[in-house]
C-alpha cells in the first residue's frame, strides 16, 4: 500500500508498505546544476525489521519476527529519546509483555502497539508534525 503524504523532504519518511518490504523515502539531497538540476526522489526497499526516525533510519533492527523480540531491542529505542516509539508487531496487531516496554516506560517514553500498517501511516503523520518519533517495524510477514 502506497502511503499518501506531504512530508518533510529533509526527512526519512515511508513511501508505502505490503507484505515482505517497506519502501522508504530518504533525505533529499540536491544535485550540483552541472548534473542536470534536481534529484529524483531516492527510495529504499527494507526487507527486514527497521527502525526509521526523521533523523535517521536503522535498516537492521534485530527481531525478525514477534517471538524474537527481548528487552533490550526496546531499551536501544530509548537512547534516540523519543517522545513516543511506534510499535508494528507485523502483520496483525500483537502486543508485547509490559516488561519488555518498561525500558521505554520508566523514561516516561510514550509507546503505541498496533499493526506494522497502521505504525507506518501514524509514523508519517506525526513525524510531518515535527514529533520525535521513533518507529520499531517488524516486517509484514508474505502469506
Amino acid at each position: 500500500m502506497q502511503v499518501n503524504r506531504n512530508l518533510d523532504l529533509d526527512s526519512y519518511s515511508i513511501h508505502s508498505y505490503s507484505a515482505g518490504q517497506i519502501t522508504v523515502a530518504l533525505p533529499y539531497e540536491p544535485v550540483a546544476p552541472a548534473a542536470g538540476g534536481d534529484a529524483a526522489p531516492r527510495r529504499e526497499v527494507l526487507r527486514q525489521s527497521l527502525v526509521i526516525m526523521p533523523d535517521r533510519l536503522v535498516g537492521d533492527w534485530p527481531p525478525q519476527r514477534f517471538e524474537d523480540l527481548e528487552r533490550a531491542h526496546f531499551e536501544l529505542l530509548a537512547a534516540y529519546a523519543p517522545e513516543v516509539v511506534l510499535f508494528g508487531s507485523g502483520a496483525r496487531l500483537q502486543r508485547p509483555h509490559p516488561a519488555l516496554l518498561a525500558g521505554l516506560t520508566d523514561r516516561g517514553i510514550g509507546v503505541e502497539v498496533m499493526d506494522t500498517g497502521s505504525a507506518c501511516r501514524t509514523y508519517n503523520f506525526l513525524m510531518s508534525d515535527r514529533r520525535r518519533v521513533v518507529a520499531a517495524l517488524l516486517m509484514i510477514s508474505p502469506s
